[in-house]
């Protein structure tokens, strides 16, 4: 091992990135409580390759049995040798003993998961679940002191549904039953009692561990199964805004107008960026960028890696960015993500979009992504049918006849949630209506997805869910 001194500035994430470690194998060999707390002139271990401590929280856990070489490991679970290597600060796959504990870290892509909202850190809100047949009641869940507070967008992951409900707690219920496994407050009670109608911030759950953002500014990291907390990190700000997980690093933003980039294992600063304005929308993750809306109508493109600004321009329209592989949306526009240049835009109200392979879904229909051309208006339940616009001139999309708060699409169909309180499932391809179903109440939060069920939260403070099946 080596010492290293901290210089003026340093984050132990910097540090960790410079010898090729991990925070985590830094934390371990130090016995740090607090990996923000470190200070210039203080004197660190740098374990060498190969030295490796317990393993880091999440993830699986997997005891090397004899011949098992790390390329098998990798076969097995679906992820790569490089991925292993570096979850568990190993420089050369030779290090890998029998006897040896090694976390296989989780892959990125959520399978038929709802993982935080939008599903993936581009904020794309399409999944492959392919919903069959008509809804039908599944399990709901009240709490028995209602605060007010507005609940979260409910996500899914491991056979549970995570939420914020309207008492102020966030919970983990089993996904079939409903059970509560755990309960946890999202801050403190004499916070909660000042929040009125403050939505809470949905969770982010990825690799064993569920990231909770609560009101008072604090992030924590507990474990998705048990609610054990693992880390707590404070920032400046209230967070009402759902983090994104991605490439090992959990991104969000904060009402006194910052960006933060932590560690998602340890809770470790990697940066956070002033950008002058509140920031209460999601950001968005992709091609090493993260995209932010600021509420005071401006986008910026952040590197991922240090936080830097890439560019930043003037948006018309509010919302939340989405990254869509090649371009970036906000509102109706399109951006280039590399300048912030745009692309195409149509008139399409304040819905997200969704971004499914080469379609832009809005609720009034489909635009090709790459040129913005309406492809297909809704069928069913539309006000009318606009005509195509002139060369250079922005489409205008039909409105539904009931405007959608929120929607996702997920395998063949699109469904929204109404401002009347009704659930919608129109199919992506041709825009005919397929059925609607009426909600316990209001939500005006995204639905989640998963095989055979929908998750609603519901603005009284609850959340319900319905299943579906063929031939129901």
């Amino acid at each position: 091992m080596v010492f290293y001194f901290v210089q003026r500035g340093e984050t132990l994430y910097q540090i960790a990135k410079r010898y090729q470690t991990t925070v985590h194998a830094i934390v371990a060999a130090n016995r740090l409580d607090d990996p923000n707390a470190i200070c210039p002139g203080q004197a660190l271990i740098i374990p060498r390759p190969g030295e490796v401590p317990s393993p880091p929280p999440g993830g699986i856990v997997h005891l090397v049995r004899v011949g098992e070489t790390v390329f098998h490991l990798a076969a097995k679970f679906g992820t790569s040798a490089l991925d292993i290597l570096r979850a568990n600060q190993i420089a050369h796959p030779e290090f890998i003993v029998a006897g040896q504990q090694l976390v296989i870290p989780e892959r990125m892509e959520a399978g038929d998961d709802w993982p935080m909202l939008g599903r993936t850190p581009g904020r794309a809100g399409a999944g492959p679940v392919a919903l069959e047949g008509t809804p039908g009641e599944g399990w709901s869940f009240t709490p028995r002191h209602n605060l007010g507070i507005r609940p979260s967008a409910p996500v899914i992951r491991y056979e549970r549904v995570y939420a914020g409900l309207g008492d102020g707690h966030f919970y983990s219920f089993c996904r079939k039953t409903g059970r509560v496994k755990w309960r946890l407050p999202a801050a403190d009670a004499d916070v909660l009692a000042t929040l009125g109608e403050c939505p809470l911030a949905a969770p982010a759950v990825f690799d064993g561990l569920a990231y909770l953002c609560g009101p008072d500014g604090i992030v924590s990291a507990v474990d998705a199964h048990s609610g054990q907390h693992i880390w707590k990190t404070a920032t400046a700000g209230r967070i009402v805004a759902s983090p994104a997980v991605s490439r090992g690093v959990l991104y969000l933003g904060t009402a006194d107008g910052h960006v933060y980039a932590l560690e998602a294992k340890t809770g470790a600063i990697a940066w956070k960026r002033e950008l002058g304005a509140p920031v209460t929308l999601p950001v968005a993750v992709g091609d090493d960028h993260v995209f932010v809306c600021s509420e005071n109508g401006a986008m910026f493109a952040l590197d991922g890696e240090n936080g830097e600004v890439f560019w930043q321009v003037a948006t018309e329209q509010a919302g939340a960015p989405v990254f869509a592989e090649v371009l970036v949306l906000a509102g109706g526009r399109a951006y280039d993500p590399r300048n912030g240049q745009v692309l195409w835009r149509v008139n399409a109200g304040e819905t997200l979009p969704v971004a499914r392979v080469d379609q832009v879904i809005y609720p009034g229909g489909a635009v090709d992504l790459f040129t913005g051309s309406l492809q297909r208006a809704q069928v069913a339940g539309v006000s009318s049918l606009t005509p195509a616009p002139a060369p250079g001139e922005a489409a205008t999309l039909p409105l539904p006849l009931t405007p959608l708060r929120s929607h996702v699409a997920t395998g063949a169909l699109l469904i929204g949630i109404g401002q009347d309180a009704r659930l919608y499932a129109w199919d992506v391809e041709s825009g005919r209506a397929a059925w609607l179903y009426a909600l316990g109440g209001p939500s005006g939060q995204p639905p989640a997805v998963a095989p055979e069920q929908i998750v609603v939260t519901l603005e009284v403070g609850g959340l319900q869910t319905f299943t579906l099946a063929k031939g129901q």
